[in-house]
């Protein structure tokens, strides 16, 4: 439990914390929840109103970027340079969700 002294603190720091207030900082917060990379072509569009063949074809450009990602990461290991391999994990990482969200919308049809 938090004590007083942090509770304070919290909102202190919460009247602070009102979000951006210039319009150029406006602009940039609104793209926040803009989809990126396989899901860009996707975004703004219901996923109720996606076709089978381009929910099909979603999934195929996802499955052959999750080969690609796998031999580079693969190989990354093998010649031992760790450090490039994080973020391509995480590129998996966003490719598995892009997956599960594609699954779903097929399971519902």
């Amino acid at each position: 439990m938090a004590s007083e002294k942090q509770i304070a603190a919290n909102r202190r720091n919460a009247a602070r914390s009102t979000g951006p207030r210039t319009p150029t900082g406006k602009k940039r917060a609104s793209m926040n929840a803009t989809r990126h990379g396989l899901a860009s072509h996707l975004a703004g569009t219901p996923e109720t109103n996606l076709d089978l063949g381009s929910l099909f074809d979603r999934m195929i450009r996802i499955e052959a970027e999750r080969v690609r990602l796998s031999r580079e990461i693969e190989e990354m290991v093998i010649k031992g340079v760790m450090n490039k391999v994080e973020a391509m994990l995480r590129r998996m990482s966003a490719l598995e969700r892009y997956a599960q969200r594609c699954s779903s919308t097929l399971r519902k049809r």
